[in-house]
């Protein structure tokens, strides 16, 4: 099997231009092919071995395997992600939401963060990445995907964000466990105080009657709990969110969560009615992606403004983010129209 052959092959399950990008990142990635490589010819000298790779690889995709998963990673904000099926893989659209949470950061002395439904940790370990002083807690319900977190955090940055293994939907237990949360980990809401300078999150908020239409690598490999919300109450991920912003949000705080582009409007109303007066932020693709509420509206307004400003100056660099943009996108896009014990871990 050679490059053309492993496209056309693929092409009946993801269509022409995803089956392109998929067999360029294998070729690169796995056998250090790059596209001029292959125009050279170079993929038709491989090995036994890497022939032998090549079609166990090819007889995942065509069951459907993410590439991502036939991989065991994913590219997000310049940093390389173990994932697998019991997380959500990381898209390229997330990372403007890790931009405005660092853009909001900067602007003040410490920061502490709060990840909510924080699955690979993709978002909580690259805010500890971006802003090395400020203290990170990241929240999930699901103990394997937690599993996965602290091996990412632990790999990228020495074990700097504090997990939780708690159901985010169980608001005052939440708080409750918040307020117990190691010194090392910031002691956020130590007493009654609220401490987190930001909650982000980029939580479950496609209704169930969308996955019909969703691409069966993305229904059938990943995990639902980290996908589905009801059709009659497809916003409860997000009121849980406010409420825990009525306990635990900083003065001048902001939320920051990813939202059902055919919901952004709907989101933001219910941050606005639960007294956090909020923004829709659009994605680089142009999408009404985020919503951004805060105590006030001017932290709000300056901080969707300043993420929509750079929208389109961070573009995804690196031929895994490109396939990302590529493989990713569509499934995102699916998304938009168609995404336990208590304890410190």
């Amino acid at each position: 099997m050679n490059y053309r052959q492993l496209t056309s092959a693929l092409v009946p399950l993801y269509g022409r231009g995803e089956a392109q990008a998929i067999a360029r990142i294998v070729y690169e990635e796995v056998f250090g092919l790059s596209l001029a490589d292959v125009l050279l010819g170079r993929d038709e000298q491989l090995t036994l071995d890497e022939r032998s790779k090549l079609e166990n690889i090819a007889s995942q995709l065509l069951k459907g395997t993410p590439v991502q998963h036939v991989l065991g990673y994913a590219d997000f904000c310049g940093h390389r992600f173990c994932v697998g099926p019991d997380v959500l893989i990381p898209r390229p659209e997330t990372e403007r939401l890790v931009e405005l949470c660092v853009d909001f950061c900067r602007r003040r002395m410490s920061c502490r963060v709060l990840d909510l439904g924080t699955g690979s940790g993709c978002i909580a370990v690259a805010l500890a990445l971006a802003l090395p002083a400020a203290h990170v807690v990241g929240v999930d319900v699901s103990a394997a995907a937690l599993r996965v977190a602290r091996d990412n955090a632990s790999r990228l940055c020495g074990g700097g964000v504090a997990f939780l293994h708690h159901d985010m939907l169980r608001v005052a237990a939440l708080v409750a466990a918040l307020r117990g949360v190691s010194a090392a980990a910031g002691s956020p809401c130590g007493g009654v105080a609220p401490a987190f300078d930001v909650i982000v999150s980029n939580p479950p908020y496609i209704r169930r009657s969308e996955a019909a239409s969703m691409h069966a690598n993305v229904v059938d490999h990943e995990p639902h709990i980290a996908l589905f919300v009801p059709d009659d109450d497809a916003l409860l991920f997000y009121r849980a969110i406010a409420a825990t912003a009525a306990a635990c949000l900083a003065p001048g705080g902001i939320v920051a969560v990813e939202v059902n582009a055919s919901l952004a409007g709907a989101t933001a109303a219910l941050f606005s009615d639960m007294g956090f007066p909020a923004r829709v932020v659009k994605d680089v693709f142009g999408r009404e992606r985020f919503v951004v509420a805060s105590q006030g509206h001017d932290d709000a307004h300056e901080a969707a403004h300043a993420a929509q400003d750079g929208a389109a100056a961070h573009l995804p660099q690196g031929v895994l983010a490109q396939q990302h943009a590529a493989c990713g996108h569509e499934a995102r896009e699916q998304y938009a129209q168609a995404q336990p014990p208590d304890g410190v871990e």
